[in-house]
């Protein structure tokens, strides 16, 4: 997406997608962002940098994602990979993707969405792995953050 194909062409330099290929990355760092924003570690981290251990107040806060609810919008090879993270941490995963099947849904264990503003209603998380282009601009937004 930042290259320019043009220049890399002319100078015999050849570009190839690799899809998929840093997917299981991509979904490791999304659960453990996750895990962060549940459980404040940054704030935590801070903290105890500048001396001061806080547990009870960041316990508070933090509902743990056993039994929560993830909306995935985007079910390629990232959304993939994270869907079945989240059902590690015993997530229950709700899905939608323009060319998610109902089959595919039911192998994936997740509950298939016909909009994305379904698949977001009461979730407790939302994890995006949507291809930015000219069908997705926009698709993310107050109207839809708010749903959560």
């Amino acid at each position: 997406d930042n290259l320019s194909l043009p220049t890399l062409s002319k100078k015999g330099v050849t570009v190839a997608n690799a899809a998929g290929a840093n997917a299981v990355a991509v979904a490791e760092l999304t659960m453990a962002h996750l895990l962060n924003l549940d459980r404040r570690l940054v704030d935590q981290v801070n903290a105890l940098r500048q001396g001061s251990w806080q547990r009870l107040k960041f316990a508070k806060g933090a509902a743990g994602l056993y039994g929560q609810s993830l909306a995935v919008l985007g079910v390629g090879h990232i959304g993939t990979e994270v869907i079945r993270r989240a059902h590690a941490f015993g997530m229950d995963v709700r899905a939608w993707s323009r060319s998610l099947t109902e089959q595919e849904a039911q192998h994936l264990g997740v509950r298939r969405c016909a909009t994305p503003a379904d698949a977001v209603d009461g979730a407790y998380a939302l994890s995006i792995h949507l291809a930015f282009n000219d069908q997705t601009r926009g698709l993310v937004g107050k109207y839809l953050l708010r749903r959560l």
